[in-house]
This record gives structure tokens, sequence and C-alpha cells, in this order.
């Protein structure tokens, strides 16, 4: 029975909020104003006692009122009245407290619960005769005419003070929920951040490093292979080239990592840049390379780089797996729009069986560094009929 008791105490504390912290020390303050003008004389202890049980009912129904279905808060309405009544009676000297103390609470409640001149008014007309009525009974019907004014008074000043309450009381609830929004959003405007981030690392890492290793690879293979066959001076030749490549994947590397670290927008020369990497591309390989660039408009850097690392992106595609002998690059400009096209007479591929292949990260290096800078990219590819890989950006 205890623990029962204890458990239902601390459900109590629980679903306490601050308009209930108001209304108890209210209700504390009419209930020993109440007992006090009752027992000035004479006490009474069963009624009083009552009394305390009956306005302790009230609080505990007024703080569970906002979990009550629809139907049932004319039910808890209706309820309130009769134990605001009763308690009226129980202690008669001070029943003009209780009475101007808790009807006034009830029809202000009424306000905020129902937002209805109707329901409000359904509600204000038995709380308004129960209070005559009690009046009748304990002083007399000849004292209507003193405690009618005093009741509207008290009426009055409680709606007005209990809509502006519970306004300020939804205001703060309302900020404090658009807080813990606003800080679950930054939270994921973090987790996106970091999810961004190393994606970008992830497209540095293998447009620069493994790019640059591949190239190293296929050039220290075709060393391997010139030594067995006697030719040390081709060898020397292949090994200066790979140097010279080995110092510029570094760059490229520390590059990016300046790039990670810095948001400086800049405008750079996209020509240029195009042209290095086809120098770059033939030194490494004996595929013929066409090239044609238009006259471009400055981008910013990170516009200049993304496009460089796509058509980086390609070249090394074509020259690792597409048994290509001739590519064809043209860059220009129509309706506002850059177009970048790379197309080769390669072997090409299936593009949906490529894209599903686990540590196949090249194509999805390509749609994503095309999203990241607003472009759009298609690739079209046919067994024994080449690849074209075209890029469009709105300028």
């Amino acid at each position: 029975m205890y623990l029962k008791i204890t458990k239902l105490i601390d459900l109590f504390l629980s679903k306490l909020t601050d308009s209930g912290i108001a209304l108890i020390f209210w209700a504390s303050s009419v209930c020993i104003g109440a007992l006090i003008v009752q027992n000035v004389q004479q006490v009474i202890f069963i009624p009083s006692f009552l009394f305390c049980t009956l306005i302790g009912i009230h609080l505990l129904l007024y703080n569970f009122s906002e979990k009550l279905s629809k139907k049932r808060k004319w039910f808890y309405f209706f309820i309130q009245m009769l134990i605001v009544f009763a308690a009226a009676l129980l202690i008669p000297k001070g029943s003009f407290i209780v009475l101007i103390g808790f009807f006034p609470i009830l029809i202000a409640q009424s306000i905020t619960i129902f937002n209805s001149k109707i329901k409000v008014f359904i509600v204000f007309t038995p709380s308004y005769l129960l209070y005559c009525l009690a009046i009748w009974i304990n002083y007399g019907i000849e004292e209507l005419t003193i405690y009618i004014p005093l009741f509207f008074f008290i009426l009055i000043t409680v709606i007005f003070y209990y809509v502006i309450y519970n306004k300020q009381l939804n205001a703060r609830v309302r900020t404090e929920f658009y807080l813990d929004q606003l800080e679950v959003a930054l939270m994921k405007v973090e987790e996106l951040t970091l999810a961004n981030e190393r994606q970008r690392m992830a497209r540095d890492l293998h447009d620069t490093l493994a790019q640059g290793l591949v190239g190293l690879i296929m050039q220290l293979e075709a060393i391997d292979a010139y030594i067995q066959k006697g030719n040390l001076n081709r060898s020397k030749e292949i090994v200066d080239n790979s140097l010279i490549q080995a110092r510029q994947t570094l760059n490229d590397a520390r590059i990016a990592i300046d790039n990670l670290r810095s948001k400086e927008s800049i405008q750079s020369n996209l020509k240029d840049f195009v042209l290095y990497e086809v120098t770059k591309f033939k030194e490494l390989s004996p595929i013929t390379v066409e090239c044609k660039v238009d006259i471009i408009p400055s981008l910013p850097i990170l516009v200049v780089e993304e496009i460089i690392f796509i058509l980086s992106e390609c070249l090394t595609n074509i020259m690792k797996h597409s048994k290509a002998t001739t590519v064809t690059i043209k860059i220009y400009v129509v309706d506002n729009r850059l177009l970048m096209e790379v197309l080769d007479n390669g072997i090409g591929f299936s593009i949906e069986k490529e894209k599903n292949q686990r540590g196949k990260y090249g194509l999805l290096g390509l749609y994503e560094r095309a999203k990241l800078i607003g472009g759009e990219l298609t690739i079209e590819s046919k067994i024994d009929g080449g690849t074209k890989v075209l890029f469009t950006i709105q300028l």
C-alpha cells in the first residue's frame, strides 16, 4: 500500500507543470484563507478534513486535465464544479473564498481547453448557478447583490491573468521545442558536413595518389620489359619520366590537401590545366589525342579543379581499360553552358555492371564531382563501340 501511494505521488510530481505549481500556490492560499475564516471562532475538524481532501482531489484532476479526451473533458468540468460546490458547503463561513477562488479558475481553464465561446458559456452557466446557490444556502439570498458583482470582478481578473499566463507558457514551450529541433538540425548538418568531407577526401585520394600510382606501376612494368630485352637506354628514359611523375603526384597530393584546408575562391584558366593533363597523358600512353578547347571564360578554382579531376579520371580509365587508339577531347560553350566531351574508340564496357562492382570508385567519383559543382554527367558506352563522357555545367 505504501509503495502504491509513493508511486502515485511520483507520477503526480512528474506530470506537474508550471501552471500546476501556480494553481497549487493559489489553491493553498484559498484553502488556508477559507479554513481560517471558518475556524476562527470554533474549530470543526471533520468538515475541515473533508474540505482539504476535496481540494486535493480537485488539484489532482486539474493536473491531468490536458490528458483527457474531448468527451471526458465535459465530465471533468462537471466533477470539478460539484467538488467546489461540496467544498463550499462543508465550510459555510469561508465558502465565499472557496467559490470566488475556484469557479473563476474553472471558467478560465475552459477558455484554453475548448477555445470556443459556446463551450465556455456552457461551462460558465452551471458554475455561476452553483455559485449563486451556494451563496444563497450559506449566507442568504439577500447577500447575492454583494457577492455576484464580486464574482464577476474576480472572474475578469482571473481570466485576464490565466490567458496571458498560458500564452507565455505556450510561447516558452514552443521556443524550447524549436531550440531542440534546431539542435537536432545542427547535429544533422555536422554529420552531413563530415560525410561530405570524407567523400571529398576519398575522391581526392583516388584522383591523385591512386592515379599517380597506377601510372608509376605501368611505367615500372615497361622498365622491367625493356630491361629483359636489354634496352637500357629506353629503360633509363622511362625511369626519368617516372621520377617526374612521382614528383608531380606528390605535388598533386599536396594541392589536394591545401584545397581541403582552403576555401578561397579565385579565378583560374581551364585551358592551361586541360593542356597540362593532355601532355601528361601523351607521355604515359601511345594513344593519339585530339584536343580542342574553345575560349572559356574564367572560372572559380573549385569548378576548374573538379573539371580537371573528371578529365584526368576519364583519361586514366582510357589508358588502363579501353585499349583505344584515339581519344578526342572537346571543350566548348553553348547557350551559356560549358560542355566537355571525352570520346574514345576502345572496347567499351557495361555501365550498370561497372556501377555495381565493389571497389570501383572511378565512376562514382565522376558523378559526385559533377554534382558537387552543380554540373551534370552522362556516360554512353557500347561493347566494342567506344565510350563517350559528356559533362555540362551552367556558366
